[in-house]
């Protein structure tokens, strides 16, 4: 996996030296076009703002190890161009509307952090579930199956090292891509998914990374999972003001995912925890 990892640093590298005018957000988004045909549909071209169109998948179907962790690199890339808010003027106008949408939507303005990545993984099984099943059933065990397909632990693992990709990319701009992800590649990932969860849903964590505030993160991550069901479904396909989708997704499907969610978070800190020294 060594190999494939240095095989993608060296395309990103070659890429964002043809680009020296570009920052490394504006570059980030731009290789979006190297992942999957997939991650660039209709949806995420108004998520990223300026989505490129797919090209060919050189940074696809390839598996590698960053924070001891297995990642699906172009995932992993489709996350990072999530995590990169703003980057040109068009992203950021786009950005602005799909933050004033959820706001309208669900009572609280979101950017594209915070209700895609991760967000987006959890809330696809639920997509899935309502097109085979139908709005009217809950099925427990047919929702789990589909939780475990599409938002799986490597599936998670990609969307927290591209969180943590894309602090390093804020806080450090002079950094290139690359050297952002080598540099993050050795971040311990219980840390990692620590951070993620005070920075991105307020909470409180117990010295051995237990989460205290339990119910509330729960809550907040269930309302982001609503918000970009909302978006994706009734925002961007022109029926919000029918509510066609907001009346079919039952309170029980949003709970399940949730939980899903919040336990691998919860697992991840404490089986990758690190005692102080």
């Amino acid at each position: 996996m060594a190999a494939n990892l240095d095989k993608m640093l060296r395309f990103i590298d070659d890429y964002q030296q043809q680009r020296p005018q570009e920052s490394s957000i504006e570059v980030v988004r731009s290789l979006r076009a190297y992942t999957r045909a997939s991650y660039a549909n209709k949806f995420w071209e108004i998520v990223a703002g300026n989505n490129p169109k797919f090209m060919k998948g050189e940074l696809d179907d390839q598996s590698v190890v960053l924070m001891g962790q297995s990642i699906d690199f172009a995932h992993f890339m489709a996350a990072l161009s999530d995590q990169t808010w703003g980057g040109n003027l068009r992203s950021t106008l786009s950005d602005g509307v799909l933050w004033l949408s959820s706001k309208v939507l669900t009572g609280r303005g979101y950017d594209s952090r915070e209700y895609t990545a991760a967000i987006g993984d959890t809330a696809q099984p639920i997509e899935v579930y309502l097109d085979k099943y139908g709005s009217q059933t809950y099925e427990p065990e047919a929702l789990t199956q589909l939780m475990n397909q599409f938002a799986s632990e490597q599936d998670y693992a990609s969307d927290l090292v591209a969180f943590a990709v894309g602090r390093l990319l804020y806080e450090n701009p002079a950094l290139s891509v690359s050297s952002a992800i080598s540099e993050a590649s050795w971040f311990n990932y219980s840390d990692t998914v620590r951070r993620y969860l005070v920075d991105m849903f307020g909470a409180r964590l117990a010295p051995k990374g237990f989460i205290v505030n339990g119910t509330q993160v729960r809550a907040r991550i269930a309302e982001r999972i609503r918000a970009y069901l909302l978006i994706k479904r009734d925002v961007i396909k022109g029926t919000a003001f029918n509510r066609t989708y907001r009346k079919r997704i039952r309170p029980a499907l949003i709970d399940h995912a949730s939980d899903h969610f919040i336990n691998y978070l919860q697992q991840a800190m404490v089986y990758h925890h690190r005692p102080k020294p």
